[in-house]
C-alpha cells in the first residue's frame, strides 16, 4: 500500500493540495473483503443538481474497483428524492466485472486523504490478498437490469442506507462506498464527507 505513493497519481494529488510526501502519516486498514454481487457509490447530495433532498448513486456488478477504477463504460446511475422512488438515469454499459474470492483487503488510512475541501480518497492503492477474477459482464442476465421490481427495491434500500449513514454523521453530506453481497445484505465499506 505504501509503495503506491510513488506512482504518478499520488504525486499530482499531493501537489494540487500543496502537501509534501514528507508530511504524510499512514496506517493500513485490514478488512475482510465482502463477496460483492453489486458495488455502489452514493452522494447524499446530488452533485449535479446540488439538491440537498436528492441522493445520487452509481452501481456496478462485482467489486467496487470496477466502478472507481479506469474501466470503460457506464455504471447504472440513479437519483432518489427523500420520500420518493428511485429514478434510473442510465443503465450500465461496463463489460467487465471484477470478482474476488474470500480474502483480506489492505487499504490506506492517511492524513493526506483528510484535507478540508479535497477528496483525496484513492491517494493510495488498495491491495487484495488474492487477485481479482476479471470476467465479461452479461448485462442481459443481471436482475438489476431485467427485473424492474427487484431493481427499484434494491436502489431504494441502498438510498435509505445512504441517508442513515448521513444521519449517523450528524447530517453531514456523505460520499459513500458500499456493496451488496450475494445474500442481498448491504455493507458500507467507506464513508467520508462529500466535497
Amino acid at each position: 500500500v505504501w509503495s503506491s505513493l510513488f506512482a504518478l497519481r499520488p504525486w499530482v494529488s499531493l501537489a494540487k493540495a500543496g502537501r509534501s510526501f514528507h508530511d504524510l502519516n499512514m496506517a493500513v486498514l485490514v478488512q475482510e473483503l465482502v463477496e460483492a454481487k453489486y458495488a455502489f457509490v452514493l452522494h447524499t447530495i446530488n452533485p449535479f443538481t446540488k439538491d440537498k433532498e436528492e441522493l445520487y448513486g452509481e452501481l456496478v456488478a462485482g467489486r467496487g474497483e470496477t466502478l472507481v477504477g479506469n474501466f470503460p463504460g457506464r455504471a447504472l446511475s440513479f437519483a432518489m428524492r427523500k420520500g420518493g422512488e428511485p429514478r434510473v438515469i442510465s443503465f450500465p454499459s461496463k463489460s467487465v466485472a471484477l470478482h474476488t474470492q474470500h480474502c483480506l483487503i489492505f487499504r490506506s488510512d492517511s492524513n493526506g486523504e483528510d484535507l478540508e475541501g479535497f477528496a483525496g480518497a484513492g491517494l493510495f492503492e488498495s491491495v487484495c490478498a488474492e487477485e481479482d477474477k476479471e470476467g465479461f459482464q452479461r448485462l442481459h442476465r443481471l436482475n438489476v437490469i431485467t427485473d424492474r421490481d427487484y431493481r427499484m427495491q434494491l436502489l431504494k434500500r441502498i438510498a435509505e442506507v445512504g441517508w442513515a449513514t448521513e444521519k449517523a454523521f450528524d447530517g453531514a453530506p456523505q460520499d459513500i462506498e458500499g456493496c451488496v453481497d450475494v445474500t442481498e445484505r448491504i455493507f458500507i465499506v467507506q464513508s467520508r464527507p462529500q466535497v
